[in-house]
């Protein structure tokens, strides 16, 4: 897993799989930010490349904990296959997705603008 850090946002890159031993990793690294005052944590999924239900549970777990405590969560470069399991699951009802990590940041700048 690595992560890419800024100034108001955070990028999380997890590795190819996020089965369960992904999903712990992934799952450590949201509590870890916490108290770090990221406005938007960024998940880029470009190098996943198989999810579970593991998987999805710690994205839902990550997304509750940075509703709670006032951040926001945005997934993007989902390819086919996953952005399929977010479709089936509905969950791409409930996550903010962008096709590209620029297009999180137009959208998180526009939203700033007319704010």
């Amino acid at each position: 897993m690595k992560t890419t850090d800024a100034s108001q946002h955070i990028i999380i890159i997890p590795n190819r799989r996020l089965d369960l031993v992904g999903a712990n990793a992934i799952k450590q690294q949201f509590i870890s930010l916490i108290d770090k005052k990221y406005n938007l944590w960024i998940v880029d999924m470009a190098n996943v490349e198989f999810i579970d239900s593991s998987g999805l549970s710690a994205l839902v777990i990550g997304l509750k904990k940075a509703r709670k405590h006032g951040y926001s969560l945005a997934i993007c470069n989902l390819n086919p296959t996953i952005r399929l399991v977010f479709e089936i699951t509905q969950l791409d009802r409930v996550f903010q997705t962008f096709n590209t990590i620029d297009d999180v940041f137009v959208d998180s700048q526009a939203k700033l603008l007319t704010a």
